[in-house]
């Protein structure tokens, strides 16, 4: 019996995912699917590879070239990707790592942390927004305020900023470490590594999707800091604010 249309799609796919299924017809069969199987192992790795470059030397400087290369297969293989957008496969990856496959070699507890700290970049830097947007122009009164459509706040239990192959933590920090992404007005990314209650101003504005005046704000904080004397808060506040907007963290509404 013909195998159907849908069969020979699906075993052809499979083939494509995992070399080792491949049952080929004749010698040209098989030079054709190792072709399209480089290919697409090409595109999925070089995916990854660009979007967590920090990740990707700890595990070849830990386990060898080959093994990430392993660790792509596997990732091609078992996972479903839903889109064929280079920065949204390797966001796939980055939540395929979140429920801890099997490798046959143990990851450093820090790699889901990172990978997704790495593919936050990736992703501020080709974000697109339809909103009306203005950076703040110095000397601009400002009596209202939003996070940048740009900007992403996050938080993770290991400083990320830090990790590479010559620094790698064993335990996570004391504290969680709060970190804003952003994309300035010169279109670079950057980040900024946050105090608590910096962190604490961030959120408490960007829970306010169409923007917060600056008594608001200042109200709302004194409410979730009350050991904070209220004229202390109300002028770190103001300074911060005025920091995060020549960032471009926080734009005027």
């Amino acid at each position: 019996m013909m195998p159907s249309l849908q069969q020979s799609q699906s075993e052809f796919v499979q083939a494509i995912k995992d070399p080792s299924t491949l049952n080929a017809k004749n010698d040209e069969h098989l030079r054709r699917m190792k072709i399209y199987q480089s290919l697409f192992f090409s595109n999925i790795n070089g995916f990854v590879s660009s979007a967590l470059p920090v990740l990707k030397s700890i595990i070849i400087a830990q386990h060898g070239e080959s093994q990430w290369e392993q660790v792509i297969r596997q990732f091609f293989i078992e996972h479903q990707c839903r889109s064929p957008y280079f920065n949204d496969i390797s966001k796939e990856f980055v939540e395929y790592l979140a429920t801890s496959p099997a490798f046959g070699f143990e990851l450093p507890a820090f790699s889901c942390e990172l990978a997704h700290y790495e593919w936050l970049e990736l992703d501020v830097a080709t974000r697109s927004s339809s909103e009306n947007n203005a950076f703040y122009k110095p000397g601009q009164d400002i009596e209202e305020v939003k996070v940048s459509p740009f900007a992403t706040l996050a938080s993770y239990s290991y400083a990320v900023h830090l990790i590479g192959p010559d620094h790698m933590p064993d335990s996570p920090m004391d504290v969680p470490q709060y970190y804003v992404v952003y994309r300035d007005e010169e279109y670079q990314v950057q980040f900024v590594h946050l105090t608590a209650m910096t962190a604490m101003l961030v959120h408490t504005i960007e829970v306010a999707e169409e923007g917060i005046s600056l008594a608001v704000l200042a109200n709302q904080l004194i409410e979730q800091a009350p050991s904070i004397p209220q004229a202390t808060l109300k002028a770190g506040m103001e300074q911060t604010v005025v920091e995060l907007l020549q960032k471009g963290i926080l734009m005027p509404v």
